[in-house]
């Protein structure tokens, strides 16, 4: 069974009067008063083998955003590869692509219109074992694959225009047990941590360069003080990389370098007991959540949970709060586009939390209501994810009126695939702005001449200009296409 997800749609189109050499235009609410991300969907995938080897479902289960953060089934569950773990989508959200570990293959799938998977998903062997930890490029046109391996590999896929893949190449770390790869936001660098759960040993973080198809290129080696590298993300203007390192029961902050060389952040080390192995990055780059899972030497529940951290201007990292509970075994971790709600996907009770963010502050509040089921067994590494927000389309028409009197615009042609559109910015292009005007604004000119008009919108989960992309997946696919501009002739 399908159930279609509806996003809800804020419009404003009423008029205001002209004033004398003015800009009118309606009020329209601010992204922050809008839905957000309701609707969206989240997804998690199921290992189907916990740590006493009892065996269940690996599937992917489906849920939609309520108003509250609250989740609900979107139709059945979806079948997958077993020991399933990391989730990754193409910045268009029309793929998503799935890490089997105990298959050595990723799993792809098309995404629907109403969110949903469409069936079967296509397997394809990463050409080495263990794989687990995922990435794709900003442009969506290579996949990366950390394999757990000995010697450690990293996967190199090539993203078809249909979203199939293809390997081109398995790539050598030149260390072992490679545990997660992440993309800087321009696209230059691969990060690829390493190391076991089992292991307190130290492990590098190996930085490769990116050439312009997509392959790994001239690669560098961080000796860190982390102890298996899991969770890792950036801050989404690229500068900062932090990385949840499992057996050091801690985050570790790296500035990174024109070159991509790592050099650690004021501090460096930053507490996150016990057991961090998930993260994500809020879409504004000002705070990190970090999920302890608690699991070694065995599950510890009073230990697990989430930690919120706000970042400085120097990427250091100041814990906020204590540890937040979020049943038994956070483990994968993941936050909206509208940076409102976090989920966790927790290991030993199979299920998922929800979370709303202060946007403020950045703190935590539990939703309403219990977890929800994950409905199969054992959510792994990387197993909850967030369909990414598609951009807006500016698009305006206008209507000149002489000198002195209005010209008035039209834009409610914009529009926004997955949302709605929830702020107009105008430049009228002589030196007069209009800052949140709505889409049918008025204007009068000074002078006749040819003034260049432009628009720039804004969706409700404020996606824009640019995209937003943390290491693995965008969450805000934004472009140029939410600007537009076109010359207008005001006669005399």
């Amino acid at each position: 069974m399908v159930v279609r997800k509806h996003f809800f749609s804020v419009t404003a189109c009423v008029w205001m009067a002209a004033v004398p050499f003015a800009v009118n235009g309606p009020a329209t609410a601010d992204p922050a008063d809008h839905p957000g991300s309701t609707g969206r969907t989240v997804y998690v995938s199921t290992t189907g083998r916990d740590t006493m080897g009892h065996l269940g479902p690996h599937i992917i289960s489906i849920h939609t955003i309520g108003a509250d953060g609250t989740l609900t089934p979107l139709g059945d569950t979806v079948d997958t590869g077993k020991g399933a773990r990391t989730i990754v989508f193409g910045p268009d959200g029309r793929h998503a692509y799935v890490a089997a570990t105990e298959e050595n293959a990723v799993y792809a799938y098309e995404v629907a219109d109403n969110g949903d998977l469409i069936e079967p998903g296509q397997a394809y062997p990463a050409g080495d074992t263990g794989a687990v930890g995922l990435a794709i490029t900003p442009n969506g046109r290579t996949l990366y694959v950390a394999n757990q391996s000995n010697p450690g590999t990293v996967s190199v896929f090539a993203v078809l225009p249909n979203g199939n893949l293809h390997l081109r190449d398995n790539v050598a770390t030149g260390s072992l047990q490679p545990r997660n790869v992440a993309v800087s936001p321009d696209a230059r660098f691969l990060f690829v941590s390493h190391g076991t759960p089992l292991d307190d040993i130290p492990d590098p973080i190996v930085t490769f360069d990116i050439h312009p198809d997509g392959t790994p290129g001239r690669s560098q080696t961080t000796d860190s003080r982390c102890a298996t590298g899991a969770g890792m993300d950036t801050t989404p203007d690229g500068r900062f990389l932090y990385v949840a390192c499992m057996r050091s029961d801690s985050v570790f902050g790296f500035r990174i370098g024109a070159d991509g060389a790592l050099t650690p952040v004021p501090g460096a080390k930053f507490d996150a007991p016990l057991i961090p192995e998930g993260m994500t990055m809020a879409p504004d780059g000002r705070h990190l959540y970090v999920a302890s899972v608690a699991s070694v030497p065995q599950h510890m529940p009073d230990m697990d949970g989430v930690w919120t951290f706000a970042i400085g201007d120097n990427g250091t990292l100041n814990r906020l709060g204590p540890r937040l509970d979020a049943e038994d075994g956070p483990v994968g971790i993941s936050i909206t586009p509208d940076g409102r709600s976090l989920y966790t996907s927790n290991f030993f009770s199979s299920n998922i939390s929800g979370f709303r963010v202060d946007p403020s502050s950045g703190m935590l509040r539990d939703v309403p209501g219990p977890p929800v089921p994950a409905d199969g067994k054992a959510p792994g590494f990387g197993s909850v994810a967030v369909l990414p927000n598609q951009g807006p389309i500016a698009s305006f028409t206008a209507t000149p009126g002489p000198t002195g009197q209005p010209t008035y615009f039209d834009a409610t042609a914009s529009a926004d695939r997955d949302g709605s559109i929830a702020r107009y910015d105008w430049d009228f292009g002589d030196g007069t702005t209009l800052r949140n005007g709505g889409p049918r604004p008025a204007h009068k000119y000074r002078s006749a001449g040819v003034f260049e008009v432009t628009l720039v919108v804004t969706d409700n989960e404020r996606c824009s200009t640019r995209q937003v992309f943390t290491g693995h997946s965008a969450l805000c696919n934004g472009g140029p296409a939410a600007r537009t501009a076109r010359s207008i002739t005001i006669p005399d």
